[in-house]
């Protein structure tokens, strides 16, 4: 995964105080983990985060995420 990417989901986490960014935050602390399982709820997760998004920039570290998390 694209680090820049890492750092942008981090900082939309830290900017967020909220369910959805709580567990962006433990997707992106899984991806530095190379043992980590990711679970189908996970992809769901993150493919709406994707559809969500407005802004071009975090909705291609959203789709770095899960093409990291299934191996795409």
């Amino acid at each position: 995964m694209d680090e820049y990417s890492r750092i942008l989901i981090e900082q939309y986490c830290m900017d967020h105080s909220s369910a959805k960014s709580r567990r962006l935050q433990k997707l992106v602390e899984k991806s530095y983990d190379i043992t980590a399982q990711y679970t189908d709820a996970d992809g769901i997760f993150i493919e709406k985060m994707i559809d969500q998004e407005q802004d071009s920039g975090l909705k291609k570290a959203f789709q770095d995420l899960n093409d990291f998390m299934f191996g795409w």
